[in-house]
């Protein structure tokens, strides 16, 4: 086998490489999320009401739900729920969340069969007709669901 003889300088680079490839190497023994190929899923939008009194407090739910027996992974679930004010939210288990216009929590990670949730404690202090829209996407798994559900506020 060649001997190869690096500049003294370029030691600590090739160090950083190896242990990069070892680290990638380890990851993909330890179960990676499956492929962007291999997975489906689809998602519902649910609310506890949908006439409400002006400031009575309200939940709605996106779900995701792994139709089949990989990891899937990244999934993103979304309300967009403007004319109401968010009082509470119990995020899922995986991925990371914002409430901001729209309410949205990315990478979440599906284990098989598996089904995650987001839900918000809702309330509207203006009487009228509102449209929540929920969906669970993704931009490498093929699946997902787009609901709009309306709400009248009296």
């Amino acid at each position: 086998m060649p001997t190869i003889t690096l500049p003294k300088n370029s030691r600590p680079l090739l160090r950083a490489a190896l242990i990069l490839a070892v680290t990638l190497a380890g990851l993909g023994a330890v179960g990676r999320p499956a492929s962007a190929a291999t997975g489906s899923f689809t998602g519902v939008l649910t609310t506890s009401a949908t006439t409400v009194a002006a400031g009575t407090p309200f939940t709605v739910t996106q779900t995701a739900t792994n139709l089949t027996a990989t990891q899937l992974y990244p999934i993103t679930v979304g309300i967009r729920r403007l004319g109401f004010t968010v009082t509470g939210s119990v995020p899922p288990r995986t991925g990371l969340c914002r409430i901001a216009g729209s309410a949205t929590c990315s990478f979440l990670l599906l284990a098989p069969s598996e089904t995650q949730s987001y839900t918000l404690t809702l309330t509207a202090n203006t009487p009228g007709t509102y449209q929540l829209q929920g969906w669970a996407s993704s931009t490498s798994v093929p699946g997902g669901a787009l609901t709009t559900i309306t709400i009248t506020v009296r």
